[in-house]
């Protein structure tokens, strides 16, 4: 379709007019334990390893991390609900979903984000999640993250061990 360009572009306008203000006004909320986790993900990624890792990791329960997998394209009209796709999008940032809704409504007390691209419509989700904490990949955009890992993006584990290493000094996890 020709509009795909035009959508993703007008999403790219309002991520960058909304940004510098919600920025502006972020109010950091004080930062206990990590009981809730947000995790998004790229459709390369291994979802179970990823979550098997991090509930080892936090010494959280799995019912406790919530997963969003970006795909560019469905391949089946059977969507499941952590699957979320630039169809759930409408023009100038708007989110028609009701599944990323809910998403938006929810506290995380941890964002982990293991895309691997810069992308248009997880920065939107990035700007108007509640997660208190944001980590992510070092080649993304920095103003969005309150932690950035360097490593490469298939080095999950060193990624999870850095930041283990990370929320340890910073006093979020025992």
């Amino acid at each position: 379709m020709i509009f795909t360009g035009f959508k993703r572009k007008s999403n790219q306008i309002f991520f960058k007019k909304t940004l510098p203000g919600i920025l502006k006004n972020e109010l950091k909320r004080p930062f206990n334990e990590v009981k809730k986790v947000l995790i998004f993900l790229d459709a390369t990624a291994d979802r179970a390893s990823i979550v098997s890792e991090l509930t080892s990791i936090l010494k959280i329960s799995e019912s406790d991390i919530k997963v969003v997998v970006f795909l560019r394209k469905l391949k089946n009209e059977n969507m499941s609900n952590d699957i979320i796709t630039p169809k759930d999008f409408g023009w100038y940032g708007k989110i028609d979903s009701e599944k990323i809704k809910n998403i938006l409504t929810n506290k995380y007390d941890l964002l982990i984000n293991y895309s691997k691209v810069d992308n248009v419509y997880l920065n939107i989700l990035l700007l108007q999640s509640k997660a208190t904490f944001k980590v992510g990949f070092a080649h993304l955009d920095k103003r969005l993250y309150d932690l950035m890992i360097r490593c490469e993006t298939d080095e999950i584990a060193l990624f999870n061990e850095e930041l283990l290493k990370y929320l340890v000094i910073l006093k979020i996890v025992q």
